[in-house]
C-alpha cells in the first residue's frame, strides 16, 4: 500500500483478507477473481521490501487465469497509480517469464519497444531473466535513451552487459562509477567528540567510519535533538558496552535514544531485559500505523527466551509487513517448537522467501508436506534458496 495509505485491510479470517497479507491460507483457498484482485491492487505495506510476485504468480498459472489479463492491465494508463498496479503486474509477469509463460515472454519485451514504462520493465527482465532473452533488445531501447539518461542505473544489467559492444553505454557505465574515497580526517577522537557535542553531523560520521565508540555514550544527554536520530545509530554499534545505559534509556520511553535502547537489549541483553522487551513492543504497537522494527524485537524475544512474547508472534503473524514475518516465525520456533507447527505449515504456501526457505528446513514431515516440499524443489518459479531447502528435506537435484 505504499508508505502513506489510508486503506484498511479485510480480515485475515477471510480469503481476501488473507491473500492481501500474503498467507499461506489464502493461497490455499484463493479463486482467480480473489487473484487478479491482488494483481490489480498492490497490497504490500512497504512495496519496496514486502514480496508477492512468486506467491501471486504462482496462483496465476495454478489457477489458469489468463495471463493475457495481466498483459492488458499492463498496459492500462494508470495515472498517478496509487494502487501500484503497473508494479505489481510488471513483477509477476516477470516471474511467469521467468518460468517459461509464453505470454509473458512475448509480452514483456514487446512493451520495452513501446510502452511507457519500458525502463522499469526492462530492468526487471534483465535482472531475472537469462540474458538469451532480453539480449537482442539494445537495437530496440538505444532509440528511447535520449532524454532518459538521468533515470537509468547504469552500474547493473543490462547496460554493463551492453557495455561490451555499445560505446555510448560504456561511457554511462564509466562514468557512474563510484570515485575515489574521501581523505580521511586526522581530527583525534577527542576533537570529533567535542564537535558531536555542539551537532556537528560530520565529526558523527567519521566517528562512526572508525568502528564502535563508547565514548559516545558518555555524550548521550548533551547531543542536540537534530542528530539523535544518526547517534542512535552509531549507539547502537557499541554493543554489549551499551547495555548498562541502554537499561536506563529503555525504562523512560520519552528519552530520545529509548528505541535504540531496545535494539542494543533485543541484541545484547539477557534474560533480566524480557519486560523492557515486552514494554517495547506495546510502545510500539501503540503507534498508529506502525508495523516496522517488529522483526528486532521477536529476535530478541528468541535470544533471550522470552515466551510471554508468544501471544504478540501469534497475533504479528498475519502482518501485511510481510517482510518482517519470517522473524515472527523464527521466534515462534524457538520459543514453542511444538506450538509453531501450524505456522511452519502455512509457512510453506508464504508470500515471502525467507519464510518459504526457512518452513521448508524445519517443518515436520508428513505425507502432506512432502507433496508440497517437491513442488518448492522443482518449481522454476521458485527461489534457489527456497529450492535448495526443499531438496535438502526430500532429496532430489
Amino acid at each position: 500500500m505504499g508508505f502513506l495509505s489510508e486503506w484498511y485491510y479485510d480480515s485475515p479470517r477471510t480469503v481476501a483478507g488473507a491473500l492481501q497479507r500474503g498467507l499461506g491460507r489464502g493461497a490455499v483457498r484463493a479463486g482467480p477473481d480473489d487473484v487478479f484482485a491482488c494483481v490489480r491492487r498492490d497490497y504490500r505495506w512497504n512495496w519496496s521490501v514486502d514480496e508477492r510476485a512468486v506467491y501471486l504468480a504462482r496462483l496465476v498459472r495454478d489457477l489458469r487465469l489468463p495471463v493475457g489479463r495481466l498483459v492488458d492491465l499492463l498496459r492500462e494508463d494508470h495515472g498517478e497509480d496509487d494502487d501500484n498496479a503497473f508494479g505489481n503486474t510488471r513483477e509477476v509477469l516477470t516471474v511467469l517469464g521467468r518460468a517459461g509463460d509464453p505470454t509473458a515472454l512475448d509480452a514483456l519485451p514487446a512493451y520495452v519497444r513501446d510502452g511507457p514504462g519500458w525502463l522499469d520493465v526492462l530492468h526487471d527482465i534483465a535482472h531475472d531473466w537469462p540474458r538469451e532473452l532480453w539480449d537482442d533488445l539494445l537495437p530496440l531501447v538505444a532509440p528511447r535513451m535520449a532524454g532518459v539518461e538521468d533515470m537509468i542505473f547504469w552500474a547493473g544489467p543490462p547496460w554493463t552487459d551492453w557495455a561490451e559492444r555499445d560505446g555510448w553505454i560504456a561511457a554511462r557505465v564509466a562514468a557512474s562509477r563510484p570515485g575515489p574515497p574521501r581523505p580521511v580526517s586526522d581530527d583525534t577522537v577527542e576533537d570529533l567528540l567535542a564537535a558531536v557535542r555542539t551537532g556537528d553531523r560530520a565529526a558523527l560520521r567519521e566517528l562512526d567510519r572508525r568502528g564502535p565508540q563508547p565514548a559516545l555514550l558518555d555524550l548521550a544527554d548533551a547531543v542536540p535533538a537534530d542528530l539523535h536520530g544518526s547517534f542512535g545509530s552509531a549507539v547502537c554499534k557499541i554493543g554489549a558496552p551499551a547495555v548498562p545505559h541502554a537499561r536506563t534509556w529503555a525504562a523512560r520511553p520519552e528519552h530520545p535514544l529509548f528505541w535504540s535502547a531496545c535494539l542494543i537489549l533485543a541484541e545484547h541483553g539477557d534474560e533480566s531485559d524480557g519486560p523492557a522487551l515486552l514494554r517495547a513492543w506495546a510502545w510500539l504497537d501503540g503507534r498508529d500505523g506502525m508495523l516496522c522494527g517488529f522483526e528486532d524485537l521477536a529476535k530478541g524475544f528468541a535470544r533471550i527466551g522470552v515466551r510471554a512474547g508468544l501471544p504478540k508472534l501469534r497475533r504479528a503473524w498475519c502482518t501485511p509487513h510481510t517482510f518482517e514475518r519470517a522473524a515472527y516465525l523464527r521466534a515462534l520456533v524457538a520459543l514453542d517448537p511444538g506450538g509453531a507447527e501450524r505456522f511452519l505449515t502455512e509457512g510453506l504456501w508464504d508470500c515471502e522467501g525467507d519464510v518459504r526457505e526457512f518452513a521448508a528446513a524445519h517443518v515436520p514431515l508428513s505425507a502432506v508436506i512432502r507433496r508440497r516440499l517437491d513442488v518448492l524443489r522443482d518449481d522454476p518459479m521458485e527461489t534457489p534458496e527456497v529450492r535448495a531447502a526443499a531438496a535438502a528435506r526430500i532429496g532430489g537435484p
